[in-house]
């Protein structure tokens, strides 16, 4: 019999990827939502997650802008 497991595979850079495995290695085991790391650049999570995973990059992004001084 297959198993199947409904998730969201998610195509980046390898950097963003990274970013997004470190974030899956702060949380308790019970909250870990990586299914599997296909290589440096794909990934395959849990398709409950998709929003936080989407607020942390944006997050991520914002403290990494440059912003001219006034």
């Amino acid at each position: 019999m297959v198993n199947a497991i409904k998730g969201l595979y998610i195509s980046c850079d390898i950097p963003m990827a990274q970013f997004i495995i470190n974030m899956n290695a702060a949380l308790p085991q019970s909250q870990k939502f990586i299914i599997h790391v296909l290589d440096n650049t794909h990934l395959f999570v849990r398709s409950d997650v998709a929003c936080m995973i989407r607020s942390a990059i944006a997050e991520f992004r914002e403290q990494n802008t440059y912003e001219k001084p006034a």
